[in-house]
């Protein structure tokens, strides 16, 4: 399972997810309601679908390791979010959304980031402390400018405090880059129209913070 077929395995995770949420959209009519019971009910989500995504992504690390005949023993270890900032997500919602149909976008779209944020710690966690691996890379199909910024710097992060910085329904992933092997995101130099200044100085400033 190559870093693509991660990201649908992954998704698919998060439609199962989202089905769960509907069931909560269709009790409820304004925010107002939908918060309460949003306390509630979104951690228990986005800790149940985050496991499955961590787990999801050390079976994929440990084939990944396998398939590229890496020496040594190592077994990814599932990211263990503790506080996913589910209840904060909540309240942001609630203070920024114009309207109900917009704060159910944006509770939407930050559960999916943090399902795929136990993903992304797998691999980069995993990726930082193998003894045989150089760090971990992004990929993704560059969405926005500011991803298509960090893909096509093709770095390698081995820093265990390089967090992997991912926006709502952002649909990047990370893998690991093997010690003394090819990696594999060549770095290449993305077409800067339609890239903002605000957005080229966010990706400067993460660069300049993780590497």
């Amino acid at each position: 399972m190559q870093g693509l077929d991660l990201r649908d395995g992954v998704s698919g995770l998060v439609v199962y997810a989202r089905r769960d949420l509907s069931a909560l959209w269709q009790q409820v009519s304004n925010a107002a309601q939908a918060q309460t019971a949003l306390h509630d009910v979104l951690p228990a989500l986005i800790d149940t679908y985050g496991a499955a995504a961590a787990t999801l992504a050390a079976d994929w690390y440990d084939q990944a390791r396998a398939k590229a005949a890496v020496k040594g023993r190592f077994t990814a270890i599932p990211a263990d979010i503790r506080d996913t900032g589910a209840h904060a997500l909540v309240g942001w919602a609630a203070s920024t959304a114009a309207d109900y149909p917009a704060f159910q976008t944006l509770i939407e779209g930050g559960m999916e980031r943090r399902i795929a944020n136990f993903s992304r710690g797998t691999i980069t966690g995993s990726a930082v402390i193998d003894p045989h691996a150089a760090g971990w890379q992004r990929v993704g199909t560059g969405e926005c400018a500011f991803c298509r910024m960090l893909i096509g710097r093709g770095a390698v992060y081995n820093k265990a405090t390089a967090d992997f910085a991912s926006h709502d329904s952002c649909r990047c992933s990370a893998v690991p880059a093997w010690g003394g092997r090819p990696h594999p995101v060549k770095p290449f130099t993305p077409s800067s129209r339609g890239t903002s200044k605000a957005d080229q100085a966010r990706a400067r400033e993460w660069i300049a913070h993780n590497l």
